[in-house]
């Protein structure tokens, strides 16, 4: 059995029903995606809410690349959830990255977290407006419009959308927090994802994690910025097929499209 299947058959995932009972959201029914959807590459950038993580795609991707960095961004998600209990905490964010980097690599990503302190350019902040300032060193080409529509689309939704609900209760708690926002792109012949990764420990917050305001008194921040690169084709051959079958009741629930307005 090649490698990458075998971690996929191990690879432990929450209780579907528990599991969005718990993040404030409904099972929605299993719709997989039409093959022709999959083999198309739609004219204009798109983005969804893969659970707590915005995965924006580039013009040019096809349905089968989108869905590729859903499924394995969302089983990185969910393992950590399983595996890291304590992932409210500060200390259990860290570790939670460092799960959901170990298996984002099985899968064949190139990824790992190195962590820097942020310094905020100024007082008075959003949390909003310090992802953009995180990402925008960082990003190259459309990226950065796409981020930024992304995070916009975001705060647009009403209070009661359910993917908000599910936004925010799978990255903030009462002390710590977490965010990630990737853009993907065609890297030659593999997939390329710049990306910013957040992590939060805080005295006090305010509403969600992308709108309250900056207090450098009581807020400190750890960030990373890179491109990680993407095995798409030995992906396809040993583990795709496995994964998205083991998937196909949590994919619907917590992969939902955002309006980027582009």
């Amino acid at each position: 059995m090649p490698v990458q299947q075998d971690f996929v058959n191990a690879l432990a995932l929450p209780d579907l029903a528990k599991h969005a009972a718990a993040l404030g959201i409904q099972v929605l029914p299993q719709q997989p995606r039409p093959k022709t959807l999959l083999m198309a590459a739609p004219p204009k950038p798109s983005a969804t809410l893969v659970m707590g993580q915005v995965a924006g795609f580039t013009a040019g991707l096809t349905g089968q690349d989108k869905q590729d960095v859903e499924c394995t961004t969302l089983a990185a998600q969910l393992n950590s959830d399983v595996k890291v209990k304590d992932n409210k905490t500060y200390d259990g964010v860290l570790k939670w990255f460092d799960n959901y980097a170990s298996v984002m690599s099985n899968l064949g990503w190139i990824m790992s977290f190195d962590w820097q302190k942020y310094q905020a350019s100024g007082q008075g902040l959003s949390m909003d407006q310090v992802v953009l300032e995180i990402l925008a060193g960082a990003m190259t080409g459309d990226a950065p419009l796409i981020a930024k529509a992304a995070i916009d689309a975001l705060g647009k939704l009403p209070r009661t959308d359910g993917r908000l609900s599910l936004f925010r209760n799978s990255t903030v708690s009462a002390s710590a927090g977490k965010f990630m926002l990737g853009v993907a792109s065609k890297q030659g012949e593999s997939l390329g994802f710049q990306f910013g990764a957040i992590a939060m420990d805080y005295a006090s917050r305010d509403t969600t994690i992308l709108w309250f305001r900056w207090k450098s008194s009581d807020l400190k921040i750890e960030k990373d910025t890179k491109t990680a690169t993407f095995n798409q084709v030995m992906y396809a051959q040993q583990a795709r097929a496995t994964l998205e079958a083991k998937l196909a009741g949590h994919i619907n629930t917590y992969a939902q499209d955002l309006d980027l307005g582009l």
